[in-house]
């Protein structure tokens, strides 16, 4: 076989022909069992790290704050803004419920403003994540090429040998195959996972940044942006309007959510099937 044909046809260089020609000298027949061993165990090693990274960063807890912050939400009503009628209003103020529905919102923002914290942190989590994805990806092509040298210089010191003895370097020759098609296939799995995480944090970035969008609306809304409180007439249609607006952001981003699970769960198993074999 040429040794052109362990080139990979992407962005990672040809092996340098130098090295290639330098293993191809260094190498001896009773060593065969154990040829490019150092370049085989970095490969797989690299994929254990791939690995091990795309089961980092679990989505259960920020399912948690998700469904927590959306259960709040739905717990503040503006209908009950509106006096009983009848002899029940007798006992009942629009003031008075306005004073409690502030101190609900009050509550209720706080909470939220917890959750959108607990996102902020999840997106710069995924950030640093993405940063090491891209180091694994660069370290496992990395392998691939040193494995391509190596398996160059083999096909040198095969071609022309046809005996029935086989060659002792030909299962060895083999297995390095296997190990190289392994790490080429886990490339874009690893690609796919910052994928996953990059649409999931800008999802989750809409999310927070409609919780803060909320939090000033509905203060402005119930009189709540000056020192002191003013005496309002809340437009329930405009809060429940904001309110549904933020629910549907988080709705959008629980969906987004489901989707990252079942794509890193695919992408978790895919790298779990190709480090098996090796």
């Amino acid at each position: 076989m040429a040794d052109g044909a362990y080139r990979w046809q992407g962005n990672a260089p040809a092996p340098d022909a130098a090295r290639v020609e330098a293993i191809h000298d260094a190498y001896q027949d009773e060593q065969a069992a154990a040829f490019a061993e150092p370049a085989r165990a970095a490969a797989v090693e690299r994929l254990e790290r791939a690995l091990a990274a795309a089961r980092t960063g679990d989505l259960t807890e920020a399912h948690a704050q998700l469904t927590h912050a959306r259960s709040v939400l739905e717990g503040l009503r503006p209908e009950t803004l509106e006096p009983r009628g009848g002899l029940a209003g007798l006992f009942d103020s629009r003031g008075g419920r306005l004073k409690a529905f502030r101190a609900a919102y009050a509550r209720a923002a706080a909470s939220v403003d917890d959750v959108a914290r607990d996102l902020t942190g999840w997106i710069e989590g995924a950030a640093r994540r993405s940063g090491g994805l891209d180091g694994i990806w660069a370290e496992v092509r990395d392998a691939v090429v040193d494995l391509d040298a190596h398996l160059a210089a083999a096909a040198r010191r095969l071609t022309g040998h046809e005996g029935e003895t086989p060659h002792p370097l030909a299962a060895r020759k083999a297995s390095l195959d296997a190990c190289r098609a392994a790490a080429l296939a886990a490339l874009p799995l690893v690609r796919s996972a910052q994928g996953t995480d990059a649409r999931f944090a800008d999802a989750m970035k809409t999310c927070a940044d409609g919780t803060a969008a909320w939090r000033d609306d509905w203060k402005d809304a119930l009189g709540l942006s000056g020192r002191r409180p003013k005496k309002v007439r809340p437009d329930r249609e405009r809060l429940l309007r904001l309110r549904d607006d933020l629910i549907g952001r988080i709705d959008r981003t629980l969906n987004e959510l489901a989707s990252a699970r079942t794509r890193r769960a695919d992408v978790e198993g895919r790298l779990a099937d190709l480090r098996k074999p090796l």
